[in-house]
């Protein structure tokens, strides 16, 4: 027991070690997962520079030309149906780019988690060996897209709340309401982490998927490891805000000059692969951890000598 309470304590933040060094143990994998997470977040900030930005920029600028014209000019006429065009175009795009940062969001959780959760295990896939020989086969990739699927569903109740809350805070600028804003949002960052696991669990355990899944996350998180999952959280939660001031220092110097805002902006892509994979590995490094944790108290319990059994 004393040898399991020393190896508790130290564990905090070891199986952070252990998530950073994983990549290490297969490369092959790890490096192509590195940038099958990293292209999609690049991908969208292009798009968004390259595309959106100027269609937005442009249509706030016939508004403004617009203001003080007539109506019922042939120029009013012809700007308002570059408007219309113009945020024809900025929908479309949009729509696209919705649908594909949901498809590639999956994509990538589901590839990055089961190589982390084979690596760990001791296999040393390659890439396409992944897809075919683990993720592909049998109904494997059911129970993550089950349980992606429901969280999703989950976070986006939560924002639409958090939104709601803001809402009345402005509003009516009560300290209560200040207070309850603040309660959910950290409340909200900690779920964001159980979420994760959650995914992780649905991976590692192909007996948990969905609503069961995520009840093993949120018992490992707050029962058999807290003092862990609160590390997790706050390590997650930091870095994962880490990248975001040169992702600002890219976007005003793609307004001087897009091509160094371009390659500043593939800097944060990297930077925002490298977290992704980071805590993908963390989430999925700590479930293994906590299940073990949970197996050893189980093991010591059972144990525990009795009087009867010195009788």
């Amino acid at each position: 027991m004393a040898t399991h309470a020393k190896q508790r304590s130290s564990s905090c933040l070891s199986f952070l070690k252990d998530a950073v060094l994983l990549p290490s143990l297969n490369p092959k994998l790890f490096v192509p997962v590195f940038f099958l997470v990293s292209i999609p977040t690049f991908l969208v900030l292009v798009t968004n520079v390259l595309a959106i930005q100027p269609l937005t920029v442009n249509i706030l600028e016939l508004l403004n030309e617009i203001k003080n014209m007539d109506p019922s000019t042939a120029e009013y006429a012809k700007l308002m149906q570059e408007i219309m065009r113009d945020a024809r175009e900025v929908i479309i795009i949009t729509i696209i780019l919705c649908i594909t940062v949901f498809i590639t969001s999956f994509a990538k959780q589901v590839v990055a988690l089961f190589a982390a959760s084979t690596t760990y295990s001791g296999d040393r896939y390659s890439l396409p060996e992944l897809i075919s020989k683990v993720i592909m086969k049998g109904h494997r990739i059911r129970g993550p897209l089950i349980t992606i699927a429901l969280v999703s569903v989950l976070e986006l109740a939560c924002m639409f709340l958090l939104a709601a809350l803001l809402q009345l805070v402005i509003r009516h600028w009560w300290w209560p309401f200040v207070l309850f804003a603040l309660f959910l949002f950290i409340a909200f960052l900690y779920l964001n982490v159980v979420f994760m696991v959650a995914v992780a669990v649905s991976v590692a355990d192909t007996e948990r998927r969905g609503l069961t899944a995520l009840g093993q996350a949120w018992r490992l998180m707050t029962q058999v490891w807290r003092k862990e999952g609160c590390v997790l959280v706050v390590v997650i939660e930091l870095l994962s805000m880490a990248p975001s001031p040169l992702y600002m220092v890219a976007l005003g110097y793609a307004k001087k000059s897009r091509a160094m805002g371009l390659t500043l902006l593939s800097v944060y892509a990297l930077l925002s692969g490298v977290v992704q994979l980071f805590y993908f590995a963390a989430a999925m490094v700590y479930y293994y951890k906590a299940t073990e944790s949970q197996a050893m108290v189980a093991q010591d319990y059972v144990k525990i000598p009795t009087g009867e059994a010195n009788a």
